[in-house]
């Protein structure tokens, strides 16, 4: 149940953070603009008014208010500036050692010479 909880908070967090929450609120003011027009006028008369922006609800006047707020708050925070370490100019790539490759002494690399016993042993 935790892990549920802590998912569902991150993604609220990210939905915040990219401003979806505005997002989703226009699209309520607009669905319920469409719906009241479209009881008025025609189906392409109540898209128009809904979508031309001359006739903002106030879903709509609120949702601007609220972002144009958003854009004043990021403007008015100061910006952090993130400088890297200075590093060399000139980049030198210096090979690997090469390994030294297995002599043929070594006793893994030569093959077995006694065969598997026939047939093989059981477990008592």
């Amino acid at each position: 149940m935790f892990k549920r909880a802590a998912k569902v908070a991150v993604i609220l967090a990210v939905a915040l953070s990219l401003g979806l929450h505005w997002a989703l609120l226009q699209s309520v003011a607009w669905a319920g603009m469409f719906a009241s027009y479209a009881r008025q006028t025609t189906l392409s008369e109540a898209f128009t008014k809904t979508f031309d922006g001359k006739n903002p609800c106030r879903i709509c006047k609120l949702v601007r208010e609220g972002q144009q707020s958003e854009k004043a708050k990021e403007s008015v925070l100061p910006l952090v500036k993130v400088e890297s370490l200075p590093c060399a100019e000139v980049f030198v790539l210096i090979p690997p050692v090469p390994l030294p490759s297995p002599s043929v002494s070594d006793e893994a690399a030569l093959p077995r010479a006694e065969s598997p016993p026939t047939p093989p042993p059981r477990l008592a």
